[in-house]
Formats: C-alpha cells, structure tokens, sequence
C-alpha cells in the first residue's frame, strides 16, 4: 500500500509542498504512476518524517478491522494449544511421580532380597554345621581303621608279654 502526497503529508503532520521538496531533493524516493500521482512507500516516508501518533487514516481502519478476526482466531489457537501442552506437561509430571515412587519399591525388594542372601550366606567360622561335620566323618573313614588297628594291636602286645 503506498501513500499518495496527501496521505504521506497526513500521515506525517507535515504539508504536501514540504513533502514534495523532500522529493525533488531526493531525501525521499517516490514514483508516479500513469497518471502522475505519486507514490511513495510508508517505510521510505517514515525512514525521514515519523509518523503522527494520532494518524490513522480510513484504509488503516479497514485493514486493522479485517485482520482483526484472523488475529483473534490464532489467537484461539494458540491458547489451545498452550492448554494442550500446560495438560502434557502434568501428565508428564504425574507420570515421573508413578516411575520415581515404582523405583523406589523396587530398590526395596533388592535390599530386602540382598539382606535374605547375606543371611543364607553366612558362616560362623566357630560353629560347624551338621553338613560339615558329616563330611570330616566321612573324608576320613581311614583314620578309624587305623586307631582300631593300634588298638588291637596293642592288645595282643599286651597278651603276648604278659605270658
């Protein structure tokens, strides 16, 4: 959309022959059209005159008013979908609460599970068990042959001399 002289000259505050001047001296570039009006683009017009707080010219009006309900619909939709992500973002939480209180029921088990192996484990070193008492009977059944051997020899020693 460009400005006419007389809208340029409206949306500055300024006159149209100042607007002009600034033309011709080139401060502002602008082209005429077929019929000799010209057209000058509002970013090169407010790049030299800033535009009047109050100016809002008809066509402004009309364009803000048409773009007012596109604004407003994505508007709409972005809310929703910063809902949809502020429902995400809980349930995400909700969902890091479950696993952290199911890590911490699981850590448990493994202790208890850990204390029960130590238990079943351990070994007094000073009481043998019944296991390990069968077994030094039955490693060394050589050692009461022997002892009854001696024991019978002794006995026919003593026979012997004592006649």
């Amino acid at each position: 959309m460009s400005y006419t002289l007389g809208q340029a000259a409206k949306a500055t505050g300024l006159s149209k022959p100042t607007i002009s001047e600034a033309i011709k001296k080139g401060r502002i570039s602008a082209r005429k059209n077929e019929s000799g009006v010209f057209e000058i683009d509002p970013a090169e017009l407010h790049r030299v005159y800033p535009p009047l707080a109050s100016s809002s010219s008809k066509e402004d009006v009309q364009a803000e008013h048409f773009l007012t309900p596109n604004i407003t619909a994505k508007i709409m939709v972005l809310e929703a979908k910063l809902n949809a992500l502020g429902e995400l973002k809980d349930q995400i939480a909700a969902e890091r609460d479950d696993l952290r209180t199911e890590r911490d029921r699981l850590l448990g088990v493994i202790e208890e599970q850990a204390g029960s192996v130590k238990q079943l484990t351990y070994q007094s070193k000073q009481e043998p068990t019944a296991i390990q008492n069968a077994s030094a009977a039955s490693v060394r059944p050589w050692l009461w042959v022997s002892l009854a051997l001696a024991l019978a020899l002794g006995v026919a020693a003593y026979l012997y001399f004592r006649q």
